[in-house]
């Protein structure tokens, strides 16, 4: 099922059936090729925070308030099956959250070959198991999007 089809300036992440995850700057993302390769999901919002060698990224094409300190929510990649969830609070006395040099450097040392910048500020929202494991700006929002990591049984 394909939600939104229009072409995006914006960085994409897909994830494709076999686990892998890839990084597209908008320019290059073609929807058609991700879904004969084996798109599952995809999502517009980022920037992406690795180069395709998985070196941090130090500039991007976001404005001042985007690339500042926020509270941040990404993912990354290591290999078919295994990703790496960082949530960063910020906006309090406790943190003061990432730049996104910042989040895209921590990404690179925590050995990540591909990583994306999601929806941070008020949505930056960590549950486990049920319970918020981290402190979200003014208790967080309501958010109808989420990326949920489960086991798989047969």
């Amino acid at each position: 099922v394909v939600y939104r089809s229009a072409q995006t300036d914006a960085d994409v992440c897909v994830l494709y059936y076999d686990g892998t995850m890839k990084t597209f700057s908008g320019s290059e993302f073609d929807i058609d090729e991700a879904i004969n390769d084996g798109a599952y999901q995809a999502w517009t919002f980022g920037p992406m925070l690795l180069d395709d060698s998985g070196n941090a990224i130090s500039s991007f094409n976001a404005s001042k308030r985007l690339q500042s300190k926020n509270p941040r929510t990404a993912i990354g990649y290591y290999e078919p099956g295994h990703y790496c969830l960082v949530t960063v609070d910020g906006r309090d006395d406790d943190s003061a959250g990432m730049t996104l040099t910042n989040l895209s450097n921590l990404f690179e040392e925590l050995g990540c070959t591909s990583a994306y910048n999601l929806d941070g500020g008020k949505s930056s929202v960590m549950t486990y198991d049920g319970t918020v494991v981290n402190n979200p700006v003014n208790g967080g929002r309501q958010s109808s999007d989420c990326i949920l990591i489960k086991e798989v049984t047969e």
